[in-house]
């Protein structure tokens, strides 16, 4: 679809689209880890980890902190998208609610360390993801393109799920230093790839890092909008879907 302020082309009747390769998001699109990425379920994780180590903190107030300190980060972090210090942000959440220890730092590492553990064990996928992949492998050039702030963490899921002998290219945003929409981490992986942004397509649930990053490098994008929460910007992309399933018959639709 035609966005001017986007600068993409429309296609025209009888335009031919080809698509040469498909890139996609991860978590929330391929894989799931619905316990880890509902809203506030970190500060619950850092809370019951500080708790296991003995210190008592006061939730609420770790909370509201992790809140302020993550929205400051972010806005810091927007001009130009470059990946997030998450242990700093954890880092000065407790520093800012008081809690000083002797052991500051290793014990800030220690929390984050055990955080991150949770991931590879809660990471599952869903249950069209392994059917569809199997369907565009060998058609497509087939990249995953991730905001995730640690690169070793992402890989020991990427494992899990055998993504090395599925992906020509596996791009993560903490090993890039810039998180989708910068055009820096896409380019990453079209390089990768030897694709040019014309030919390729991007697969995401979220509407900035998945559709508008893609659109303004001249890609074509399908966005995941599981639950409807992103009507107002379906325009924007060129086909939407309600689950990963639905992404082979989008793909027909758009070629």
């Amino acid at each position: 679809m035609y966005n001017e302020a986007l600068g993409d082309q429309p296609n025209l009747p009888g335009d031919t689209v080809i698509i040469e390769t498909v890139l996609f998001d991860c978590w929330g699109t391929l894989v799931q880890a619905p316990n880890l990425m509902r809203r506030g379920a970190s500060t619950e994780i850092f809370h019951t980890i500080l708790e296991t180590h003995g210190f008592d903190i006061d939730y609420s107030a770790l909370r509201d902190a992790y809140i302020l300190v993550t929205r400051k980060q972010n806005q810091e972090a927007r001009s130009d998208w470059r990946e997030l210090d998450h242990v700093e942000r954890l880092a000065l959440t407790l520093r800012s609610i008081g809690f000083n220890h002797p052991d500051f730092n290793e014990i800030v590492r220690e929390v984050w360390t055990e955080y991150l553990k949770e991931w590879p064990k809660q990471s599952t996928l869903y249950d069209d993801t392994t059917l569809l992949l199997k369907a565009l492998r060998g058609k497509y050039k087939l990249g995953l393109v991730t905001n995730y702030p640690d690169g070793p963490t992402a890989r020991k899921v990427f494992r899990k799920f055998r993504f090395e002998e599925v992906f020509d290219s596996l791009v993560i945003s903490g090993e890039v230093g810039y998180r989708k929409p910068s055009w820096i981490i896409f380019e990453r992986a079209l390089t990768e790839l030897g694709s040019n942004p014309k030919d390729a397509l991007m697969v995401g649930d979220t509407f900035i890092a998945d559709v508008l990053g893609p659109k303004k490098m001249g890609m074509k994008s399908i966005l995941i909008d599981a639950d409807g929460s992103e009507v107002e910007n379906h325009h924007v992309a060129d086909v939407v879907v309600r689950s990963i399933g639905e992404v082979g018959d989008a793909l027909k639709q758009l070629c």
